[in-house]
């Protein structure tokens, strides 16, 4: 059985697109839960009116989430975005499809990648913060696709208990690592093309991304302690290279600023044990 889990805040104009994508692809026994995480519009009501269970979470995505998984009680949990406008396939079919598959072959994480409906959409972010710390402190994470830090995502339950989340976005962050670091199987689902609604963030996002990965680095004693300012004035100057990316600024002008940051030398790996 699954539970399927829209964090949500302040979605009330795409909400009911998803929650109608994850009634159709529940069977017996599931469940449809939006957390409505902070919102100050209509998110909780337009949910409900499209048939979802509905529970009023705190603000922060990582909250938002570890609330759901406080009240499932299914073998999966299947997170998805609230902020889906279209795609071309029912994405809570796709994942829930790949986890049942899954089962049978011991995987206890999928992971949904994408193409985004416009072409030009570069997530930098992931590109130039959580793809160069990662590799560079834990390689065993592998390539979970274009999107590794999708909020599409099916996971065995009873690995999220064992690791509560973290509030912020930098939640993906911290599952990707965590569950790599736990010896679990990861299988990638491919969900076709997808439009949202795209909000910027600003460098927060970035930047609790980064701080996850070097949080998680010195945990697990493969981050020197003394190095670690090193590191956040790297993870800063990357955070404001990329901070004034838009999309007016044409694609070869963005990808010149994103390729020139990816580029920049990383501090010394002396305090790195893998």
């Amino acid at each position: 059985m699954f539970t399927f889990v829209i964090p949500a805040h302040n979605e009330e104009a795409t909400v009911a697109t998803i929650v109608a994508q994850a009634l159709a692809a529940a069977r017996r026994g599931d469940r449809v839960l939006v957390v409505d995480s902070g919102s100050t519009d209509g998110t909780a009501a337009r949910a409900r009116e499209a048939g979802a269970e509905v529970l009023r979470g705190p603000l922060g995505k990582g909250a938002a989430m570890q609330l759901a998984v406080s009240e499932a009680d299914t073998e999966w949990v299947c997170f998805l975005d609230a902020d889906l406008v279209t795609s071309e396939h029912n994405v809570a079919a796709l994942l829930r499809e790949a986890a049942a598959r899954g089962t049978a072959d011991h995987v206890d994480h999928v992971v949904g990648d994408y193409e985004y409906d416009h072409p030009g959409t570069v997530l930098a972010s992931t590109f130039t913060i959580y793809e160069p710390l990662t590799a560079r402190f834990f390689p065993e994470v592998g390539f979970h696709g274009a999107n590794a830090l999708t909020g599409y995502r099916a996971l065995r339950t009873r690995r999220l208990r064992s690791m509560p989340l973290p509030r912020d976005f930098g939640v993906e962050t911290f599952i990707n690592i965590s569950v790599a670091l736990a010896g679990a199987e990861v299988d990638v689902r491919h969900l076709g093309v997808i439009g949202s609604r795209y909000r910027a963030h600003g460098g927060s996002m970035a930047t609790e991304i980064g701080t996850m990965v070097l949080n998680l680095a010195e945990t697990h004693g493969r981050l020197d302690p003394a190095d670690r300012p090193e590191w956040e004035e790297w993870l800063r100057g990357g955070v404001a290279a990329i901070a004034s990316n838009t999309a007016d600024q044409g694609r070869s002008a963005m990808l010149h600023r994103l390729f020139s940051t990816v580029r920049r030398p990383m501090p010394s790996a002396s305090g790195v044990r893998v």
